[in-house]
């Protein structure tokens, strides 16, 4: 009789101790953490240059400031502040030079920077090449997917008109030379493109070139 007695008393005291602990998490806030993903990271204010410290000096006369963030990869300083006036609250970014900028425009600017870079990486020179064939006056052989966008956009609209034999580029004119065969009378032709896909005349390169070295000397 007292073991069935004592089995009951830990069974109430097993729940309501289980009451308990349900009560305790509903009443406990539930407490989020948003991690920032957009590159920005704390920063100290003796840590940015001179002109970025400037411009943050500047916005202290109207504003209180709250946090001090920087991108690395798109140099960018990040400030979050609230307005004494108002209580209104504004983040503002500011390049190197310490000028106010549109967080859009900084973001647009990077990816062309960063497009430039790409395209000029990927411009073909004789060294990146496995395999290639000598030419007299500088051109060697050339895949079309080895080319810049623009020039093998320009080469895939001759494709229209032409059959392509044979692609070479001269790394030192940055020239790109075609060699064409006309598909209705079957004439052959050398079409040249500069680095921007324009059509170009071999004389015209040789002469910048020529006198790009003319000025160096």
């Amino acid at each position: 009789m007292k073991k069935i007695i004592l089995s009951i008393a830990l069974v109430g005291v097993f729940t309501l101790a289980n009451v308990q602990a349900a009560n305790t998490m509903i009443e406990q806030p539930i407490i989020e953490v948003t991690l920032e993903d957009d590159g920005f990271v704390d920063v100290k204010f003796d840590d940015l240059n001179e002109k970025v410290q400037e411009a943050v000096k500047g916005l202290a006369q109207e504003y209180d400031l709250n946090a001090l963030k920087y991108n690395a990869e798109k140099q960018l300083t990040k400030v979050e502040a609230t307005k004494k006036e108002d209580q209104s609250q504004k983040t503002f970014y500011f390049d190197v030079e310490g000028k106010e900028v549109v967080m859009a425009e900084a973001v647009e600017k990077t990816e062309q920077t960063e497009e430039i870079e790409k395209q000029e990486e990927k411009s073909p020179s004789a060294e990146s090449f496995v395999s290639f064939i000598n030419d007299d006056n500088g051109f060697v052989e050339v895949k079309l997917e080895d080319l810049n966008e623009k020039v093998q956009a320009a080469i895939n609209a001759l494709k229209e008109t032409y059959d392509v034999e044979l692609i070479k580029y001269n790394a030192e004119k940055q020239v790109t030379k075609v060699k064409v065969v006309n598909k209705a009378d079957q004439t052959k032709k050398k079409i040249y493109f500069d680095n921007e896909g324009a059509e170009t005349t071999w004389e015209k390169p040789v002469e910048d070139v020529k006198q790009e070295t003319e000025e160096i000397l």
